[in-house]
């Protein structure tokens, strides 16, 4: 297996996680955090964020642990060859379906609003192709590459929320009461799914430069994407309440129509946001791709070559699996079903190998201990 340089700083780090984030989910989180809270929704994303940190300090603890390993090399150390296998290959098969449903939403998002005569086909064949590009490089690009989109990503993300709270009517938040914890569970749950991506960190922290911070690029990343997600949410309640919310696929989109104002900015701005969130896509989405052919690499102990010619091969029944949903209804619903293979991948198994290293560690300084005072 070659030995590649570690030379990712703490800002490229904080750049891919964040890019790994904030995508598609933008989209749709004014409604779905609203279909149970109501006006409360903008409790989901904080409480969904704060379930997804905890996974994101076991992955930080991992990082620290296993310098320049991925998870495929350090979950067989922690679990065992047959469990860590099956972990690795549960990992990879995530993210394969992930980059797929995240393609096909995208596909949906710009055949509804900007090209609605251009195929969706043309459109999910077109992204995956800059995402096989991206995988015919070196490691190093993909954190250049987020690097280079993260501003691109960011500021429309907080201008557009901030912009449309000019036409709020701040009654919509109210009355401050939660009528269902039950219901404040269930959305946190679905909001939770809006910040995977961070999980990735398992194979890009392998990279990261000796003196590179992984806790702060961690915690700035995940504080960034909750405070992105409540503003947008917040927006979408105070602008269009709670109930018009239930009637609109795209919210955000609609929160980017409501901004324009004559002088501000260009005619059909949405075009123009459309426009830098397909940058957001592409990263989110070759984040994953990357990582998933990467790893696959990792496992085999190939090079370059291998990693070139699987990003082909995977290209084709990623495609198919972006087209299996029939309908915009049937993708959500595929959408709800991987979220829970995600509970698995991305909390339940961090975490567990973050316990489990602890523990090892743990009893391996009390042995050392006893062996130290046993020699005395």
């Amino acid at each position: 297996m070659e030995n590649q340089q570690r030379n990712f700083g703490t800002w490229q780090l904080t750049s891919i996680m964040l890019s790994s984030m904030i995508g598609v989910g933008i989209l749709t989180i004014p409604r779905s955090s609203t279909a149970l809270l109501h006006q409360m929704g903008w409790v989901g994303p904080i409480v969904g964020g704060l379930i997804a940190s905890v996974a994101v300090v076991a992955i930080v603890y991992l990082g620290h642990e296993f310098p320049g390993l991925t998870f495929v090399e350090f979950m067989p150390r922690i679990f065992g060859a047959v469990i860590g296998a099956l972990c690795v290959f549960l990992f990879i098969l995530y993210q394969f379906f992930n980059a797929g449903i995240t393609a096909r939403l995208f596909g949906e998002v710009v055949v509804t609003s900007v090209l609605p005569n251009t195929p969706l086909e043309a459109i999910i064949v077109t992204l995956l192709l800059l995402v096989v590009f991206l995988c015919f490089h070196e490691i190093e690009v993909v954190a250049r590459v987020n690097e280079l989109l993260i501003p691109f990503l960011l500021l429309p993300s907080i201008l557009i929320p901030l912009f449309a709270l000019m036409n709020a009517d701040w009654y919509n938040l109210l009355p401050l009461h939660i009528e269902s914890w039950t219901h404040v569970v269930k959305t946190s749950l679905d909001s939770y799914s809006l910040y995977t991506g961070y999980e990735l960190l398992m194979v890009y922290f392998a990279f990261s430069i000796p003196g590179a911070r992984l806790g702060l690029a961690s915690m700035t990343g995940m504080s960034s994407a909750i405070i992105v997600y409540v503003m947008t949410v917040i927006a979408g309640i105070t602008v269009f309440g709670y109930e018009e919310l239930q009637r609109l696929v795209w919210p955000s989109l609609e929160l980017v129509k409501v901004t324009q104002r004559t002088g501000w900015f260009l005619e059909r701005f949405e075009s123009a946001y459309l426009a830098i969130w397909v940058a957001s896509v592409f990263t989110t989405i070759g984040n994953m791709f990357y990582a998933t052919i990467f790893s696959l690499r990792r496992w085999f102990g190939k090079g370059i070559l291998f990693q070139r010619i699987s990003a082909i091969v995977m290209m084709v029944p990623l495609f198919y699996s972006t087209l299996v949903p029939q309908n915009i209804v049937e993708l959500f619903s595929y959408s709800d079903n991987l979220n829970t293979m995600g509970y698995m991948v991305t909390v339940f198994i961090p975490i567990m190998l973050a316990i489990t290293q602890f523990l090892r560690n743990q009893i391996n300084k009390r042995r050392k201990g006893n062996n130290e005072k046993g020699g005395t």
